[in-house]
């Protein structure tokens, strides 16, 4: 009982001991760490100023997104710098890539917060002393340190010492009314660039002490190269996606697991091809894994219906040919599959019968225009007018086919109107037994294009033609009698 007492009072300790989270408030912490960006790109250490902006996202992030990379931090702060500073001097490259940067801002959060007056304060008066403090830290001059290489634990526990020095003393002036105009405002300048140096001295540490794989676990290579990934994938640019997936996969090998979160991300943020990369190297490791093949065979539907929808019938059929081929036991994928090809069949027999119209219409065209050289015009308007019920029947369906159809039936158009004028012409001409008959079976037809009164005339010409032809051989049968 008493081993456990004492166990209980030593992690109760070690709670009330480590510094609030908020120590200083958000936009103090965010001061400093940019202060921090300043100091170190004007010392030539660092070029961080084209990376402010990442820098701020993690020095501003909510408390949710840094409790997810430190998950251990409301119980072991220093830990939490000292691991964060272990892996990123691990992880480092060449250059500072922008998630690196992001990273940094949340480890620069982390120190500010850590080298705060009052830190380990709870009374009421250290939220009224930070509120001042925001209010007027733009006006702080800066003190600034030659640089250091830290090492975490005796660099902490001193600065931990000077940021307590006046905290009683700040705290009194506040009981006493005075506030901030006391010790608070006197002391800003030091507590502030004491904040200020031990960011920059961590951040030159992580990037110009060597490189450190001790104490780093696969666990957490893997834990940094997912959150790189989904930062990127947050910012929605394929090719800084795809560089800095190179350079990650370089930190660690990729295994089946994290190939399964990068994938996940990939997929959730809708790069679906790039999501199904990811999981067939999953696949080739493991091939049995049912979470991968139903979520690339799920992908592969969902391609198959869209691509169904649209009327692309060979790109819908091939999806599920896909989903069928990741998981044959997908009944839904082999039905739909199954449909796809039964509507292509469909649609060919539709095609050739299209074609087939074409092809017989502009048989009927070459008849007309043979009929019409043999003056034989009702021949002529009958083929054309047969030639244009095929194109007709043509449909949109078959966008090279409608068009043909639709230059036929404007051929016919034209030439049923040159057959009219010729007609109207040529009347004088028609002559012959039989002449009147075939005129009256044209006048008889349905013939749109044709102007009925013209016709009428035509056939009364030709009518009077004949009986004129009629009373000549009748003379000349009496004159010879």
């Amino acid at each position: 009982m008493k081993r456990l007492l004492t166990a209980l009072l030593t992690a109760g300790a070690a709670i009330v001991l480590t510094p609030a989270a908020h120590a200083w408030n958000p936009r103090t912490q965010e001061a400093v760490v940019i202060t921090a960006v300043h100091v170190l790109s004007k010392e030539s250490v660092m070029k961080l100023d084209k990376l402010e902006a990442d820098v701020a996202r993690g020095a501003s992030a909510p408390m949710e997104d840094v409790r997810k990379i430190y998950p251990g931090l409301d119980t072991g702060r220093l830990r939490a710098i000292e691991s964060e500073m272990s892996l990123l001097r691990a992880v480092r490259g060449r250059m500072i890539d922008p998630y690196f940067a992001y990273r940094l801002g949340m480890l620069g959060r982390l120190v500010a917060a850590y080298s705060a007056p009052l830190a380990l304060d709870s009374s009421v008066y250290r939220d009224r002393y930070y509120a001042d403090v925001a209010a007027n830290i733009r006006q702080v001059p800066l003190k600034l340190e030659r640089r250091r290489l830290v090492d975490p634990a005796p660099y902490f526990e001193r600065m931990r010492r000077m940021a307590d020095t006046r905290g009683d003393l700040i705290v009194q002036d506040y009981r006493d009314g005075l506030g901030f105009a006391g010790v608070a405002r006197a002391a800003l300048s030091d507590d502030y660039s004491r904040s200020v140096n031990a960011v920059a001295d961590v951040w030159y540490t992580v990037v110009t002490g060597g490189a450190l794989n001790a104490g780093v676990s696969d666990d957490q290579f893997h834990d940094y190269v997912a959150n790189a990934i989904a930062y990127y994938v947050k910012r929605g640019n394929l090719n800084e996606i795809e560089n800095s997936y190179r350079r990650l996969s370089e930190l660690t090998p990729i295994t089946p697991d994290l190939a399964k979160r990068i994938g996940d991300m990939f997929y959730d943020a809708g790069f679906y091809e790039r999501a199904i990369t990811e999981y067939s190297i999953v696949l080739l490791a493991e091939p049995a894994r049912r979470d991968v093949v139903e979520r690339i065979a799920r992908y592969h539907m969902q391609v198959g219906e869209k691509m169904l929808a649209d009327g692309q019938l060979q790109e819908a059929h091939d999806a599920f040919a896909r989903a069928l081929q990741v998981d044959p036991l997908h009944l839904e994928a082999e039905a739909k599959r199954l449909e796809a090809e039964r509507l292509i069949a469909d649609r060919d027999a539709r095609l050739q019968a299209a074609r087939r119209s074409i092809e017989e219409a502009a048989d009927l065209e070459m008849r007309a225009e043979q009929a019409t050289l043999r003056n034989r015009f009702a021949d002529a308007v009958d083929a054309l007018k047969k030639a244009a019920g095929l194109y007709d029947g043509v449909t949109d369906e078959f966008p090279a086919e409608y068009r043909a159809a639709s230059t036929g039936l404007t051929n016919i158009d034209l030439r049923l109107r040159d057959l009219k004028s010729q007609l109207i012409q040529n009347a004088q001409s028609f002559s012959g037994a039989g002449s009147v008959f075939g005129m009256q079976q044209l006048a008889l037809k349905d013939t749109r294009q044709y102007d009925r009164e013209a016709l009428h005339t035509l056939a009364t010409k030709e009518l009077v033609a004949e009986i004129g032809r009629l009373k000549e051989e009748y003379r000349t049968k009496v004159r010879f009698q």
